[in-house]
């Protein structure tokens, strides 16, 4: 890892060099130990980047390390060079010197033969996390092959003390019928890998449908979006918390006039006329189906809290420790804060409204798309093929297209399809972030009385 792997003459050089003892508490020259310390960091960020393309790649439903191999070794001799692997990198439209081929093969190889084996070849493309698909390919072969192994050791032990020469016709026609009635097969064509050992995909999962690669684009834009919506909610919702008068118990009975502990739609639409934010109908209802976790349509005291906390929990927990003010509204109902707070609070109506707009506008984009489909986008998510998507699989996918997405941000566009609040998004939940908001904003636009009821 610390040698150059093209340059003999530096490494003849270095390994040429005396060694000199150094103690448990002893240190290198400072110059040496930061050359390390940037060795070791890029190794790390190439292995990290490696190992988000190796997960990619076996996710596709056509991709074998048997097929990719075989696309390699392109003059089937069991073993890839820089000669076949310079015509394979030419053939995709990158030409590599000479030094880099060589690079690439000793990174590979592991016996120093300055040749990759079928071994070498899939040990390298195996990801730390394989698909269960490649697992079960793998497990397969490895088990026919042991059954192939174990059928010729028993036919060698059972014709060890008989005539070198050939059966007589009857054992001949007996023998091939109990082979024909077993179905084994040489074991050369279970452990070279230059010969097909039959489908591919025998023992694999059902293959379900992902989106193409102009509608993944799209779906992996969309997030981006929603990444960038998310952020800068949470940035405000942070602003807000550092208004040391700022609480949740005032800023609720800006809008529960009644004091019944609930917040209907009109409720919300006279608090926020009260103090001079007016947003449309549309803005007020994407708001609540958001934060409306039960569909009751109403905004209890804790749906209402998950407006406003921001996801850091010390910034939660400062908003959530703080009592009442305590003072009565003279003129206004935001009269109980000061008018930095409220005029800080105001703008936090107005970044919600104005986020729940934009992502209401790339659902509704991604609805138009008659190539979009919700079960081939939820399917293009699930790179584990578990049924479900969690962060880290969110992040994969947008790291995928070489835009860099922080855990923190791919848990927060996580929460907002997650419904449940158990970490990972179901197909039915994308499903109905996508398409059952639109359609009940058709429905209370349609029906007014849903919409207005207390």
């Amino acid at each position: 890892m610390l040698l150059p792997c093209e340059d003999n003459l530096l490494r003849n050089i270095t390994l040429d060099r005396p060694s000199r003892y150094v103690g448990r508490y002893d240190s290198l020259p400072r110059d040496i130990e930061l050359a390390l310390l940037d060795v070791f960091e890029k190794e790390i960020d190439l292995q990290r980047r490696l190992d988000i393309l190796k997960g990619d790649l076996e996710c596709r439903y056509d991709y074998s390390a048997y097929a990719a191999y075989r696309s390699v070794d392109k003059y089937n001799d069991g073993r890839v060079t820089t000669l076949n692997l310079g015509s394979f990198l030419r053939s995709c439209g990158h030409f590599a010197t000479e030094r880099e081929l060589l690079t690439i093969i000793r990174r590979i190889d592991t016996d120093g033969d300055a040749a990759l084996s079928y071994s070498e070849f899939s040990e390298f493309l195996r990801s730390s996390n394989p698909n269960p698909r490649i697992v079960l390919e793998e497990a397969d072969r490895a088990h026919r092959a042991s059954s192939a192994e174990k059928f010729r050791r028993s036919l060698h032990a059972s014709t060890s003390h008989s005539s070198p020469l050939k059966a007589s016709g009857a054992d001949a026609r007996a023998h091939s019928a109990g082979r024909g009635h077993t179905h084994f097969q040489s074991p050369t064509r279970h452990e070279s890998p230059l010969r097909a050992t039959g489908s591919p995909y025998r023992t694999s999962p059902q293959r379900k449908p992902i989106l193409g690669f102009r509608e993944e684009d799209e779906l992996i834009n969309s997030l981006r979006d929603f990444i960038n919506l998310e952020r800068e909610l949470e940035s405000n919702k942070t602003s807000l918390a550092m208004k040391s008068d700022f609480n949740l118990t005032d800023a609720f009975k800006i809008f529960d006039t009644n004091f019944n502990g609930n917040l209907t739609l009109s409720e919300i639409r006279d608090g926020l006329s009260a103090i001079g934010v007016f947003p449309t109908s549309e803005e007020v209802e994407l708001f609540m189906t958001r934060y409306d976790e039960n569909k009751d349509r109403r905004l209890t005291m804790r749906e209402f809290e998950n407006a406003f906390l921001a996801q850091d929990g010390y910034y939660a927990h400062m908003v959530q420790r703080r009592p009442s003010n305590h003072r009565y509204p003279l003129y206004r109902r935001d009269d109980c804060f000061y008018a930095d707070t409220a005029a800080e609070f105001k703008n936090m109506w107005r970044v919600h409204f104005k986020c729940e707009s934009q992502a209401e506008s790339t659902r509704r984009r991604l609805a138009a798309n008659p190539y979009f489909n919700v079960y081939e986008a939820f399917n293009s998510l699930d790179l584990n093929g578990n049924c479900s998507v969690s962060a880290d699989e969110f992040r994969r996918l947008i790291e995928s297209r070489g835009f860099y997405v922080s855990f923190k941000e791919a848990d927060q566009v996580l929460k907002k399809f997650d419904s449940n609040h158990n970490g990972r998004v179901t197909y039915s939940e994308v499903s109905q972030h996508i398409h059952d908001v639109l359609v009940m904003i058709q429905i209370n636009f349609s029906y007014p009385c849903l919409s207005t009821r207390c």
